[in-house]
């Protein structure tokens, strides 16, 4: 038995490492991948065009914010009458928050 040591246990070999990975249920959190507003802003227009009833014109989103970001929809005159705009905010809404897990600003 060394001196000060512990019964059993090399005195110097360190017990916890700084390196040390968490164990258990917890998985690490994947980074995510930077945008800028105006990458997130065109994919959610993509998608969003790609919905039957989607103007073709006078359709916006705006990415603000940073982390968390947000996005908004907007009509401009140019949309004409949009008879599914709750629908189309609605899909919207999806999309920003599928992309927000995958994205920051």
């Amino acid at each position: 038995m060394g001196s000060g040591g512990t019964k059993g246990a090399p005195t110097d070999v360190p017990t916890t490492s700084e390196t040390e990975e968490p164990h258990g249920l917890a998985r690490p959190v994947p980074a995510k991948e930077k945008k800028t507003a105006e990458e997130l802003a065109a994919m959610i227009l993509q998608d969003l065009s790609s919905v039957d009833g989607c103007p073709t014109r006078g359709v916006t989103v705006t990415v603000y914010g940073l982390n968390p970001w947000n996005s908004m929809l907007t009509f401009g005159v140019d949309a004409g009458p949009v008879p599914n705009k709750a629908d189309l905010q609605s899909f919207c809404d999806i999309i920003t928050e599928r992309l927000k897990r995958l994205y920051d600003v």
